[in-house]
């Protein structure tokens, strides 16, 4: 990630109410373009067939990361994982690779463990922004918020823009979202330029705040310019947000479009999935769904049990099932998403059992 030096200038300013702004969503909508294998990353994957060499590893390693977060390049991790294995035990102590391997860590829900990996940077250089941010991030799926709010503060003397946007995103967390939006609308509304990272991070927060404000609209609206920019995370907040304003059509004709479609995420293929039933279409990728969540159930796999948990409940409704993987999902991701499948299990518990 990039870091850039802002002056949140409105960090203490007075907050406007929180259903003033609305972003500009006019723009239409521009899919994601191929991401290949860029000339930069030929070089390094020569240069390691010429010799093996940690640095050109992780070289390597950052961009298959950087690209796996991309819709249709999930496979990437598995690139990126299979070079960090190969790293030397003297390279495995560099800052390079503990960064990295935090990020890969904190991508599989391994979150305990990813924390521990940040602890070794942040033991050498405590107020390192990179970690001190991932850190804050990890902390914030587990909803451990006064840990976040100490990994924001790290940030105070660094970059104060960062400093205001994580500690708003606590502070939201905590249930402060109407003045935490309000301050965060101002924040981007004074910043010229921002770099597409950091631009993409604040939208995020500002959709998820709007989101828990019933803004549900404007919360799109936050997403929609720069949906080909951003990272499958975002897709999926994009998606959600549609299908919840009635606009399944939308939903499968952006994702059906996309590139590399056969190797989309689960995640990703369940909207399309799920748009595709509402709209009552010919199944075309509900079969494939299927064929891939019965694998995750044949080997108990327990990372991303989130994408279970909307499969039982919006693809092939089973309450119990759902209310399982609920349960197993929230034992480690915590955010407001994660808390609302469980909200979403326990009612189509109480459903049934009415029903019965």
């Amino acid at each position: 990630m990039r870091i850039f030096i802002y002056i949140a200038a409105a960090l203490w300013c007075s907050l406007a109410s929180a259903t003033e702004f609305k972003p500009d969503a006019a723009q239409q909508l521009t899919l994601a373009t191929v991401l290949p294998v860029s000339a930069e990353m030929q070089q390094l994957q020569q240069a390691l067939q010429q010799a093996p060499d940690d640095t050109v590893k992780l070289q390597l390693a950052q961009r298959y990361l950087q690209g796996a977060r991309r819709p249709g390049f999930a496979d990437w991790f598995h690139q990126a994982e299979q070079l960090l294995g190969a790293i030397s035990d003297d390279g495995r102590q560099r800052q390079h690779y503990l960064l990295l391997r935090a990020d890969m860590l904190q991508q599989q829900h391994q979150f305990v463990a990813a924390l521990h990996t940040l602890d070794q940077v942040l033991q050498r250089e405590p107020q390192h922004i990179q970690a001190s941010l991932m850190a804050a991030r990890v902390h914030l799926a587990m909803h451990q918020l006064d840990a976040a709010q100490q990994a924001c503060s790290r940030l105070w003397q660094q970059d104060l823009f960062l400093f205001s946007v994580c500690s708003y995103e606590v502070a939201g967390r905590r249930g402060d979202w109407q003045q935490s939006y309000a301050a965060l609308t101002q924040l981007w509304q004074r910043q010229q330029d921002l770099p597409v990272e950091l631009d993409s991070w604040l939208r995020g927060i500002l959709a998820e705040q709007a989101e828990q404000l019933g803004l549900m609209a404007t919360a799109q609206q936050w997403l929609t310019p720069i949906l080909a920019q951003v990272p499958t995370s975002l897709w999926l907040k994009w998606a959600d947000l549609s299908l919840a304003l009635g606009q399944a059509q939308l939903v499968y004709q952006q994702i059906s479009a996309l590139e590399h479609i056969q190797a989309l995420s689960d995640s990703l293929l369940l909207r399309l999935t799920r748009a595709e039933q509402q709209l009552a279409l010919s199944p075309m990728f509900s079969a494939d769904l299927t064929q891939r969540m019965q694998v995750r159930l044949a080997r108990g796999d327990t990372d991303h049990a989130a994408d279970l948990v909307h499969y039982f409940l919006y693809i092939s409704p089973d309450a119990q099932s759902a209310l399982y993987w609920a349960d197993i999902n929230y034992q480690t991701a915590k955010e407001p998403d994660d808390q609302r499948l469980l909200a979403l299990s326990r009612q189509a518990i109480a459903q049934a059992a009415g029903a019965e």
